[in-house]
């Protein structure tokens, strides 16, 4: 069996207010190209198929075009597909009963996950297995209370799984004795250790966080929600989403995987490259050389997606607009340097203007602050002068003032 293993499309994408419609149009007929090699038997989809639980009309025209030219081109394929924590199970889900007639297995329901799919090919059967984000209260509980009480939803990702593995490792070891020779698991869930991007929505705290090493009797563990390639267990892996959705991403290679699953060993993973339509790329320099070209790295990038760091310690008046006509994908300008120079400055006048007070303070018509705050304890204490510890405790409390920024 070979499959090949993608996840987070995140269809409908908008970034800096630049849709990435065309970007992800190119890419899913590359993936298509890809699956017309007639080794492939399986397309995975872990998860994030929109970005949006309700998505944008031009990307729902972008799925539908995409699943019918696969399956008439290459009608072998089946494909598997759960939602992720972006996506709308319910929106996502419609007519699946009848899309899994067609080839189509689509995993929103966590009740059903432990009804493996069982594809057999050159009578080697193969059993995937479909778990989708669990959202908070999704399953309960296999086990009653004391009191014989129905339990209380779970709530934590880390105690879904949990519950969720339980599940699924007895329904495995049933596929294993109904004649499955390999296992494979589609999921979209946050492993622990796993590395993230500035681009996925994140949760908060360990409870969040998932083990993967509960699911570890499955050959193969397609993962979504993480959006670089990495692995993630012995036999887990993150294919990483096809495009770069954050400039944290620009320098990461985005690829498909084609896993080969073969009885008895392990899962053989390759990296398929994904030439994107354009790059996503990070420059940084002074103002003049990027408005004047006269830097070849910013004339090589002219058509790709760019952030550009500007050096400059003035702050620029309207950059992007400045810069798009030489750089019509500019996205982002940042001004950290001239904003922090600004800082710097604005922080030395008001160290200064304090200075200037407190000097102006610590003259009160014509005499020391000092003496008036001696005076003041003298007639405090019934004494001429004031005790010296509280006068040098005084002049301590003004040098902290002079110093403070």
């Amino acid at each position: 069996m070979k499959l090949l293993h993608t996840a987070d499309l995140h269809l409908g994408k908008v970034l800096h207010e630049y849709s990435l419609i065309e970007d992800q149009r190119y890419m899913l007929q590359n993936l298509l190209a890809v699956l017309k090699d007639p080794s492939f038997s399986a397309l995975v989809i872990a998860g994030d198929v929109y970005d949006r639980s309700i998505p944008p009309p031009d990307a729902v025209k972008l799925l539908g075009p995409f699943l019918g030219q696969l399956k008439k081109e290459c009608p072998g394929v089946e494909v598997f597909l759960v939602s992720g924590n972006h996506d709308s199970a319910s929106r996502l889900g419609f007519g699946r009963e009848l899309f899994a007639e067609l080839g189509v297995h689509v995993g929103t329901e966590p009740e059903d996950a432990c009804k493996p799919v069982v594809v057999t090919v050159r009578e080697e059967k193969t059993a995937f297995f479909l778990l989708p984000f669990l959202a908070a209260g999704s399953l309960k509980s296999a086990l009653t209370g004391g009191d014989g009480q129905e339990p209380a939803p779970l709530r934590s990702q880390a105690l879904l799984a949990r519950e969720a593995a339980a599940r699924l490792e007895k329904a495995r070891l049933e596929a294993l004795e109904n004649g499955a020779d390999n296992t494979a698991l589609v999921a979209h869930l946050f492993a622990s250790g796993g590395l993230s991007s500035q681009s996925e929505r994140t949760f908060l705290g360990n409870a969040e966080l998932v083990d993967v090493n509960l699911f570890s009797g499955f050959d193969y563990i397609a993962l979504g929600h993480l959006h670089a390639f990495q692995k993630a267990g012995e036999k887990a892996f993150y294919s990483g989403s096809p495009l770069a959705y954050s400039f944290s991403e620009a320098d990461r290679e985005k690829v498909f995987l084609a896993v080969t699953l073969e009885k008895g060993k392990a899962p053989h993973v390759e990296p398929i490259p994904i030439t994107p339509l354009r790059k996503m790329t990070r420059l940084k320099g002074e103002f003049a050389s990027f408005l004047q070209g006269s830097s070849d790295e910013a004339q090589a990038a002219a058509s790709d997606y760019l952030e550009i760091t500007l050096t400059d310690t003035a702050l620029i008046e309207n950059p992007l607009s400045l810069l798009s006509r030489r750089f019509p994908y500019l996205l982002r300008i940042d001004q950290s340097d001239a904003v922090n120079a600004r800082l710097r400055e604005r922080t030395a006048v008001l160290k200064d203007l304090r200075a200037a007070h407190t000097a102006f303070m610590m003259k009160k018509n014509g005499e020391d602050i000092v003496d008036d705050f001696s005076a003041f304890l003298g007639e405090i204490h019934g004494r001429k002068d004031a005790y010296e510890e509280e006068l040098a405790l005084f002049k301590d409390m003004l040098l902290e003032t002079e110093a403070e920024p």
